[in-house]
């Protein structure tokens, strides 16, 4: 009984210091020799000083800013390089003349200049080459299960879908894009090697912008 009266004694004690702690935040600066005098158990380094454990605390918070910093950087010199391959398949395509020539630009940009698998331009009107041309009825259950009412779907696809758009299977993630103000002149498919390229979360304001100007120029070139 006395040994639990002691260990709720203790506990009520801790409480009382916690609390005061965190009521007066400014407690270490007015007793400053207590601060000095106060050690904590450290697995790497025995017993420290309470400074000491604050400043290994700050180091490896910087630690982290630091790497962190370190990722955006990577981010944005990554975005800047996209960009800039973005820009200029712009000006390459208000050069093409043809639908294949369109098709073949943007699988040069995003196959050899930008390291994804493959990219195919499935159309769905009547007077467009027979190569890009698809009844969009065959895509129908695609359309209904990946974009629905969306403008686009990233991420993976099943080995049926994938034989219906790139006539084989693959390992990876996908873009698929809906062509037109309400995905009537058909659709963009980009695949990737990587499962993890293509996913829901990622930045797409570039992607849908080509998008947008590759119906423009389909209508033109119709």
């Amino acid at each position: 009984m006395n040994n639990e009266l002691d260990e709720l004694s203790q506990v009520l004690d801790q409480a009382l210091i916690v609390e005061y702690l965190e009521q007066n935040p400014n407690f270490f600066q007015q007793q400053p020799q207590l601060l000095a005098s106060l050690t904590l158990p450290s697995h790497e380094h025995g017993t420290v000083s309470l400074v000491q454990r604050q400043q290994t605390i700050m180091r490896d918070k910087i630690t982290t800013l630091e790497d962190e910093i370190t990722s955006l950087m990577g981010i944005a010199t990554q975005n800047q390089q996209l960009y800039q391959q973005f820009t200029r398949l712009f000006f390459v395509l208000l050069d093409c003349h043809t639908l294949a020539k369109l098709e073949q630009q943007i699988s040069d940009c995003f196959v050899r200049k930008l390291g994804l698998s493959e990219v195919k331009l499935k159309l769905f009107t009547d007077n467009a080459p027979a190569s890009l041309r698809i009844k969009r009825s065959e895509l129908d259950n695609l359309l209904v299960q990946r974009l629905d009412r969306n403008e686009h779907y990233f991420g993976r696809i099943n080995q049926q879908e994938q034989h219906l758009l790139f006539e084989h299977e693959l390992v990876g993630s996908v873009a698929l894009i809906a062509l037109g103000k309400h995905g009537e002149l058909g659709l963009l498919a980009i695949a990737s090697n990587d499962a993890n390229h293509f996913h829901p979360e990622m930045d797409n304001l570039m992607l849908m912008q080509l998008c947008r100007l590759i119906s423009s120029l389909i209508n033109r070139l119709l």
